[in-house]
């Protein structure tokens, strides 16, 4: 590995701190919310811990391999968690740990919180909690590649090992220009949801808010009872259709954009995650119909829900803890399988459940006709037999690290329901769990050592495992 331009890389990836920390500063001085000192502060040391990293340290080459950019990843959302936590520390709105957990599950657009009362929160933390959806929800270190030169394949490095999905696919020939492309068409989402949400009766500072959190499928609000609060059919209607849009994959929009209308609607996937989420929504409407009064208020809770689940934002409608068991058992399945590769969403990825599946069929299909040679395709375009070990290889691993985060939440005295909700929907950046890590519940109440694990869990799940992985094997840090 080249030490050198791993740590020069992330210290001037964490330049992005002190930036992020500006529009809060601004918005603390708009609302004179009295923390406008608090982020002139972090801006302060943020800086002197990153410029000295970015400055000082030379590399020997600027030849970036997939194992640097996967610990680049990996260091770098970590640090850009501790520096975050800066301004919740420095204010005194809470301890360090829990200021680290509460930044990491902002830039993993997680949306688990240790805050017991949210709304007193001063509207600048408040825009520090969700502008970190915003920029986690499209990847950091694809915005550096959009604003940086990233020479030497440095660019590619980075975006494949942020990205979601098990392969990484460049719309356009320059890595630069598809982070610009792909920011643009966020961008252009988050805005047409302000208007929305403004439109629906949300002031112009709560539609911000939400946008950004919908955008990156984070599910930070600056409600105590996020979206429930506002009591609003048609704020519910317009943030489900956001979440389920941000769930797709941004490639299909861009075909669209396009005019490559017959590619972008030959996608299996795409009609996969359609398909789920209107069986999911029509079930668990039938399912509570009687706990709220009739079916077409459970049709509109239940979308709101299946939305906010199978996009892994998080937001919350209803208790879905107070819903039966086959609702449960479905949102906990949505948590799980996770939206679209190449979404802002978390999850295992549908692309990879429907591959899983067709390889399993063809596993099951030999058992009885081992002779039969058969190619899993995948929108008419067969798929290569590495790339499905290495899905197949994914899958264990990713089961491997929520059966450690299960055991962590059960040694912290957490029922069986709650470390498996809890372990799932953390690794998979969900948010709320079930039990006492419910939509209206928190995380503050998890002894010290469970919030940095499951924090270290958030990012894993978020960078997709190998790049924070990485960083723990002795021989990924020899010379190369």
């Amino acid at each position: 590995m080249n030490k050198s331009l791993v740590f020069s890389t992330v210290g001037r990836l964490m330049l992005v701190v002190p930036v992020l920390f500006v529009p809060c500063l601004i918005v603390s001085l708009l609302y004179a919310d009295g923390h406008a000192l608090v982020f002139l502060a972090g801006i302060c040391i943020s800086l002197a811990v990153a410029l000295p990293v970015a400055l000082l340290v030379k590399p020997e080459s600027k030849q970036m391999y997939t194992r640097d950019g996967m610990a680049i990843a990996g260091l770098s959302w970590i640090l850009m968690s501790v520096l975050g936590a800066l301004p919740l520390v420095i204010s005194g709105i809470c301890n360090y740990i829990d200021a680290f957990f509460e930044i990491a599950s902002g830039f993993t657009t997680t949306g688990a919180t240790i805050m017991r009362d949210i709304a007193s929160l001063p509207p600048s933390m408040s825009f520090l909690r969700c502008f970190t959806h915003w920029l986690g929800g499209m990847g950091v270190l694809v915005l550096t590649t959009a604003i940086l030169p990233s020479p030497n394949g440095a660019g590619a490095s980075l975006a494949k090992a942020e990205s979601s999905g098990p392969s990484f696919s460049k719309l356009l020939p320059k890595v630069g220009d598809n982070s610009k492309l792909l920011y643009l068409i966020y961008t252009a989402l988050t805005l047409l949801l302000v208007i929305a949400l403004k439109i629906c009766g949300m002031n112009l500072f709560e539609s911000i808010l939400h946008a950004l959190s919908t955008a990156g499928t984070g599910g930070f609000s600056n409600q105590a009872q996020s979206i429930l609060d506002y009591h609003s059919t048609a704020i519910d209607l317009v943030i489900s259709v956001f979440m389920l849009l941000f769930g797709i994959n941004f490639a299909l929009y861009f075909r669209l954009l396009a005019k490559e209308y017959k590619t972008a609607f030959k996608n299996e996937e795409f009609y996969l995650y359609v398909g789920l989420s209107a069986v999911s929504v029509l079930i668990i409407a039938l399912n509570i119909r009687n706990l709220v009064g009739g079916f077409f208020p459970a049709l509109e809770h239940s979308l709101f829900q299946v939305g906010a689940i199978i996009s892994t934002t998080g937001f919350a409608s209803a208790d879905f803890n107070t819903w039966p068991n086959l609702s449960k058992i479905i949102i906990l399945l949505l948590m799980l399988f996770g939206s679209c590769a190449g979404s802002t969403a978390g999850g295992l990825k549908l692309i990879r459940v429907l591959l899983l599946f067709k390889l399993a069929k063809r596993e099951i299909g030999k058992s009885f006709a081992p002779r039969k040679v058969k190619v899993i395709k995948l929108d008419a375009k067969s798929v290569p037999e590495d790339l499905l070990n290495r899905i197949a290889v994914y899958f264990f691993i990713y089961i491997a690290v929520i059966i450690l985060g299960v055991l962590t939440l059960a040694v912290s005295g957490c029922t069986v329901g709650e470390s498996i909700s809890g372990a799932v929907s953390c690794v998979s950046n969900i948010g709320p769990a079930f039990e006492r890590l419910g939509p209206m519940e928190n995380y503050a109440w998890l002894p010290p050592v469970t919030k940095i694990i499951l924090s270290l869990l958030m990012i894993a799940g978020r960078l997709e495992i190998y790049p924070l992985l990485i960083l723990f094997f002795p021989s990924a840090w020899r010379k190369s």
